[in-house]
């Protein structure tokens, strides 16, 4: 039985039973009803949970995989991920797209379309289930990545803590979306690209390699951004390299933040 279904069947049965003896009448010695008395449980099941969660921890396997390239010429690659650590980094051979170890399993499909390959990469287990921070697996991931073919990223990751470098990656085009992360990005040295970044209560620092012009564009809620000037001058309502427009490598960044914590150098 999966915990989540385990812990909301313990809260209905409660619920349920309170209900019934309120609607029968039954009162406590002091006068209160029984559906006082709810919240209270639902809080200290909550508390037992999240106890649980600290000195319980099954095992869990790795898994170690590889995802074949299978002549493509390009790819496009996207990645969930949570609940655990995220390293992306260059060394797949030419034969493959990717391959890295995954605690927990993983799940993907992968499609020929043309001279390019469709990849979805996720984790095998459900790691979305309520309650989030009830006794789970940390999902560990390390991934290498193929540096020589041209690919288009995109990475959905929530509750987790990311170390991507890209450096050495001929990427082009990067979304990345994230939850209640923590997040060190190193962009690609080479090339001209888009990196669009979407990011809700998150952490988030962006290496820009030296030699790689930015025009850099934010749209901020209650977020906190820091922004190397000394590379990046201001330029009214976005941040620009000065050589952006001629650069053979270059990025065009647009950042979209709530309340989180952004660093570009």
């Amino acid at each position: 039985m999966r915990r989540h279904q385990l812990v909301w069947g313990i809260a209905l049965i409660l619920f349920g039973g309170l209900m019934l003896a309120n609607a029968m009448g039954f009162r406590l010695p002091n006068g209160m009803s029984l559906m006082e008395l709810f919240w209270p449980f639902i809080l200290i099941l909550g508390g037992i949970w999240v106890l649980a969660s600290v000195f319980f921890r099954g095992h869990i396997e790795l898994q170690n995989a590889s995802v074949e390239l299978q002549g493509a010429s390009s790819a496009n690659l996207k990645i969930n991920h949570g609940a655990g650590e995220l390293k992306i980094h260059s060394g797949a051979n030419v034969n493959e797209l990717a391959h890295g170890s995954f605690s927990g399993g993983l799940d993907y499909k992968a499609n020929r379309n043309g001279d390019r390959l469709e990849v979805r990469m996720r984790p095998a287990r459900d790691v979305m289930d309520f309650p989030f921070f009830g006794p789970r697996h940390q999902l560990d991931w390390d991934i290498a990545l193929n540096a020589e073919i041209p690919i288009t990223l995109i990475m959905n990751l929530w509750a987790n803590k990311s170390v991507i470098d890209l450096r050495d990656m001929e990427i082009t085009e990067l979304k990345l979306e994230t939850g209640a992360s923590d997040t060190h990005l190193t962009l690609p040295s080479r090339g001209r690209f888009r990196a669009d970044l979407d990011l809700g209560a998150a952490s988030l620092e962006v290496i820009v390699p030296e030699g790689l012009s930015a025009r850099i564009r934010a749209s901020l809620g209650a977020a906190n951004m820091h922004i190397d000037k000394s590379r990046f001058p201001g330029q009214g309502s976005f941040y620009q390299s000065p050589d952006y427009e001629t650069a053979a490598n270059a990025v065009d960044m647009t950042i979209d933040a709530g309340a989180a914590s952004i660093k570009v150098r």
